[in-house]
């Protein structure tokens, strides 16, 4: 199995130098980092307070580079931008609002612009350190048909494909801050089944000398607007 980077497949597939690039979901801002070391202008939009407050602190000089919006209400004007990308953030907006945050990324791309969407598979070898505290299938079902729904939205028809990568944490204890960090909801069930967490942690992951490696695949989907 070939196992690729990210942000790679990303280049790979859509053109980001001298782009517009907003980035949905964004986290702790390390994609618009590389964006910005790419030549992109890249703008950052996400609603969790603790993942906007890591991207601030890691690039205090760029505090504009970053918004507090959810995908499905974008604070930004039609036609505003030539690349969207949501990494692995999709399946985090409400099942009921998935297809309103699609709609958003339509009207914000300029025509010709691309949107590029990566999510992690179903059910993967990573997933079962979660849970029963993270179950993500349900959404990332959810996410997956809405993605099916694109044409109709003003899109062309999508080209689709997979990859495969690592995520490698340095503790069990960096892998539980950033599930929490994503949702804060998570800690109270966290930290009652942390016990459990922690074996299934150590005994899925693979020691690396950097820390404990998992592989995931990750199913990508990219789309022209007309």
């Amino acid at each position: 199995m070939t196992l690729r980077r990210a942000n790679d497949v990303l280049a790979e597939n859509v053109e980001v130098a001298d782009r517009d690039v907003l980035d949905v979901g964004c986290g702790d801002g390390g994609l618009v980092r590389w964006l910005r070391s790419q030549g992109a202008r890249a703008v950052g939009a996400d609603c969790g307070a603790e993942m906007l407050r890591r991207a601030l602190e890691a690039d205090p000089g760029h505090s504009d580079s970053y918004v507090d919006a959810p995908g499905q209400a974008l604070p930004f004007d039609n036609d505003s931008f030539d690349v969207v990308i949501f990494s692995n953030s999709l399946h985090h907006v409400p099942s009921s609002d998935m297809a309103q945050a699609l709609d958003e990324a339509a009207r914000v791309l300029r025509p010709g612009g691309a949107l590029y969407v990566a999510e992690p598979e179903l059910d993967g070898p990573e997933d079962s350190v979660g849970y029963p505290v993270i179950d993500e299938v349900a959404v990332r079902t959810a996410a997956q048909q809405e993605l099916g729904q694109l044409v109709r939205r003003g899109f062309s028809s999508p080209h689709r494909f997979e990859f495969s990568s690592e995520a490698v944490f340095e503790s069990f204890d960096q892998w539980c801050t950033l599930a929490v960090g994503i949702d804060p909801e998570r800690a109270a069930a966290m930290e009652i089944h942390k016990a459990d967490l922690d074996r299934q942690f150590h005994r899925i992951g693979e020691r690396r000398p950097d820390g404990w490696a998992f592989t995931r695949r990750t199913l990508v989907t990219v789309a022209v607007a007309r």
